[in-house]
């Protein structure tokens, strides 16, 4: 009797410490990896900047506080090692409601749907914690197999697991636009242009965090058109969004260009005639007005101002060939094509210089080969974005007609 007693001891405590080493690693791994952004955006609006979430220590905490609350709904329950899964769905049903946040949510602050929700998930959990100990008991004879013991357990853990991850989560934008903010404040700009990258959806307020991050690392107008440009020049700086609830706003991108955005000023084409008719602009102040021009396809203002900024003189070797990506494929896309195809840039009558950027010349052939390859507009827009997307050319030739997420054609 006393080795049964035994045996029912270890295989009740493999089963506890096996079920507790099984949520806290899920809890840990969805509040950190999955949750996180979501959690410290909406931890400084309810503090109104107060306090500040630390990513990896809130993961930890919450999940602590969850296992403990286990532990008290273990104790207060008594049930048997076969059903002993069941008392982590208190636990995982405030992980559900404290993961439950959305942008809306966040301006807004409401529990939603979980006011009834949650009362009737816990009625309903009170009836069967009754009805599995009257059912079950550790002297059962399941009590001496420990597969029957252990198996119930990780499958009413992985349900309850995956009920969490089901609940609808916000859209992977909002993440990066939380993810790449969240960088910016640790001035990891590197990391942050690198959030969502390879992905086709945007958003104007994610494009500005990532144009902010490549500027301050000089690189603006060199990777302008590496990203989805689907707002034009709202999509770098916008001075009429003045939403109180973000950790950065279009002030500190303000800021970042020589002097805050005053409320008089409506506009950001305003803000930037101020500030360049001042002393206070600076290069990021030339490239963002630059790359604005572009984006909003403004190519006559583009070429009359760009020599304003950059010295272009003839007396300078190279003056042409040393200007960023974005700005020497505009001038291609400016100037006479038969010219260009051959790498000269000709406006009007003017040759202004003749680029030794032979691959960039090379590719722009191409690009204008195979766009007249294809009749049909809508495998133009995709298959040059295929091979072109991170061009001025393809941007100014399509970025109207491409709206929002490509259309996908599969390859091959």
């Amino acid at each position: 009797m006393k080795g049964y007693s035994t045996s029912i001891q270890k295989t009740a405590g493999f089963i506890r410490y096996s079920c507790a080493l099984l949520f806290m690693l899920f809890s840990f791994c969805y509040l950190f990896f999955l949750q996180g952004e979501i959690l410290a955006e909406a931890q400084f609006v309810y503090s109104k900047g107060i306090t500040t979430y630390n990513i990896f220590i809130g993961a930890a905490i919450i999940t602590v506080v969850l296992q403990i609350i286990q532990w008290v709904v273990s104790m207060l329950s008594r049930l048997p090692s076969r059903g002993h899964a069941l008392t982590y769905l208190p636990s995982m049903l405030l992980l559900a409601i404290l993961t439950d946040v959305n942008r809306e949510a966040i301006v807004h602050f409401s529990f939603g749907a979980w006011v009834w929700v949650a009362p009737a998930i816990l009625i309903a959990y009170i009836l069967l914690v009754i009805f599995v100990r009257r059912m079950d008991s550790d002297t059962s004879t399941h009590a001496q197999n420990i597969k029957s013991q252990i198996y119930p357990n990780f499958i009413i853990l992985f349900f309850l697991m995956l009920g969490v991850g089901a609940i609808p989560q916000s859209s992977d934008v909002f993440h990066y636009e939380l993810k790449t903010e969240r960088l910016i404040l640790e001035k990891d700009y590197e990391g942050a242009a690198k959030v969502g990258e390879r992905s086709l959806r945007t958003s104007a307020r994610l494009t500005q965090l990532r144009m902010y991050a490549l500027s301050k690392q000089g690189l603006l107008a060199e990777r302008l058109f590496d990203y989805p440009q689907h707002d034009g020049s709202r999509g770098l700086l916008n001075v009429a969004d003045t939403s109180s609830f973000e950790r950065f706003t279009s002030q500190d991108i303000c800021l970042h260009l020589g002097a805050y955005c005053g409320k008089s000023i409506k506009t950001t084409g305003r803000y930037y005639k101020l500030v360049l008719g001042d002393s206070i602009w600076n290069e990021h102040t030339v490239d963002y007005y630059l790359c604005s021009l572009l984006l909003d396809k403004n190519l006559k203002e583009f070429q009359r101002q760009l020599p304003r900024y950059y010295n272009l003189s003839d007396s300078i070797v190279g003056a042409y060939d040393n200007l960023p990506r974005a700005y020497r494929e505009a001038l291609l896309q400016i100037g006479v094509k038969q010219y260009a195809l051959q790498g000269k840039i000709v406006i009007g009558a003017d040759t202004l210089a003749t680029l030794s950027d032979y691959e960039m010349v090379a590719r722009f052939r191409d690009y204008n080969e195979f766009k007249a390859t294809l009749q049909d507009e809508t495998e133009c827009i995709n298959r040059t974005h295929r091979e072109f997307g991170n061009t001025y050319w393809w941007y100014c030739d399509f970025s109207q007609k491409a709206s929002g997420e490509l259309t996908k054609i599969e390859k091959d």
